[in-house]
């Protein structure tokens, strides 16, 4: 069985009192992939009235959260529930792994190291769930940052993860590929996955957030495998 790690990254945002940059994925394995993009789809056909991929049917957590782009005019309600279908995607299907990695740039000697951390420790993390079995990633950026990316990622599986107790990256494979979200409902997943993970945090607060946190209720958001550093 093959794999594909869908990830995004959430940057620090001080200003909302969130120090960490995260990166946050899914790993899915083949046999389920069209199987949950034809659960998104469906769920674009009922609110957009199509199953084009495109930036018009695109599903980005930030902006149904905040009503922008293709979700303003809809109540806050109907958006928490659009949330809450998503989560349940993720959520109620046995076989999707969901992994993370923080890092708390305020807590690190070199904060604008946070990005190779947060980015090496996921790797890390996907490797341990797939064990011996291929898998390749796929991520949301096209900027500097995915640049970084794909040089780290040859890094680490020529030489492992950088420090004294990394792992060899043996079947998480090839290059690290990027895609923009609009042509792929699993990155937006993804993306749906890193805004989530925030959210558990618990640093949103108000009308809206109570609405998800109904939404989501029940729902296991809960990683198979991630890495929160440093945790003091």
């Amino acid at each position: 069985m093959m794999y594909v790690g869908y990830f995004d990254e959430c940057k620090a945002d001080r200003e909302q009192g969130r120090n960490n940059y995260l990166v946050a994925g899914l790993v899915i394995p083949m046999d389920q992939i069209g199987i949950i993009e034809a659960q998104i789809t469906q769920l674009a056909l009922e609110l957009f009235g199509s199953r084009e991929l495109a930036k018009e049917t695109e599903f980005h957590a930030d902006s149904i959260y905040r009503a922008k782009d293709n979700f303003r005019g809809r109540t806050m309600a109907e958006r928490a529930a659009i949330i809450g279908r998503l989560a349940r995607f993720i959520g109620e299907n046995q076989y999707v792994a969901k992994v993370y990695a923080a890092i708390d740039s305020s807590k690190i000697y070199n904060p604008e190291q946070a990005a190779e951390f947060a980015f090496a420790h996921f790797v890390e993390r996907v490797q341990m769930c797939v064990w011996d079995r291929p898998c390749v990633l796929i991520g949301d950026t096209d900027d500097d940052e995915a640049r970084n990316m794909v040089r780290d990622f040859s890094r680490f599986r020529a030489q492992g993860t950088p420090w004294a107790h990394g792992i060899e990256i043996k079947t998480v494979v090839d290059t690290v590929h990027f895609c923009k979200s609009h042509h792929s409902r699993l990155i937006q997943l993804a993306d749906a996955y890193a805004w989530l993970t925030v959210h558990s945090w618990g640093l949103r607060q108000g009308v809206m957030a109570g609405l998800v946190n109904e939404a989501i209720k029940g729902v296991n958001l809960f990683p198979n495998r991630y890495k929160y550093w440093p945790n003091t």
